[in-house]
């Protein structure tokens, strides 16, 4: 069965976060094994980190231990701003070549470089800076969009 591995710095601190991943997670659970793995922040506490220092510490723990091959996406406001459609059928590209899927979302200080150069393709959901929690969620909308798609269900209108 193919499946969706996303990695996300930070813990989902809010329960209406918590619910809406859960919902969207169940309703992906259908179609696609999709898995979240909250990674710790590398600001090791401190209320003013050096946030070159943080940005590596948070890469070096979204890197690490990829599967071989692994087709990944990295989230980032920098990244290219494409359409459901185009999302789905790259997606579909990829998980027909039995391929990984990685998505990596950074913390709230950003990506390191050394992310957006591994990642296979950096993806945006528009130029706004949004909370990295938002993001799992939105993200986790959009897969369930990408399946509805490629499966030519009435969600996507």
């Amino acid at each position: 069965m193919k499946s969706y591995e996303i990695r996300a710095i930070g813990k989902t601190t809010e329960a209406w976060q918590s619910e809406a991943i859960k919902s969207w997670l169940t309703r992906l659970s259908p179609y696609i094994k999709t898995s979240i793995k909250e990674l710790p922040e590398g600001h090791e506490g401190s209320v003013k980190p050096d946030l070159a220092k943080t940005r590596a510490r948070e890469a070096e723990v979204l890197l690490k231990k990829l599967p071989e091959q692994a087709f990944i996406v990295a989230l980032d406001e920098t990244g290219k701003n494409i359409s459901s459609e185009a999302l789905a059928h790259e997606l579909e590209q990829q998980t027909d070549n039995g391929t990984a899927i990685v998505f990596l979302i950074g913390g709230s200080w950003g990506l390191d470089e050394s992310v957006r150069h591994r990642a296979n393709l950096v993806l945006s959901f528009g130029k706004q800076t949004l909370p990295h929690n938002l993001v799992k969620i939105i993200l986790l909308e959009q897969l369930f969009r990408t399946e509805a798609i490629l499966r030519g269900k009435t969600y996507h209108k």
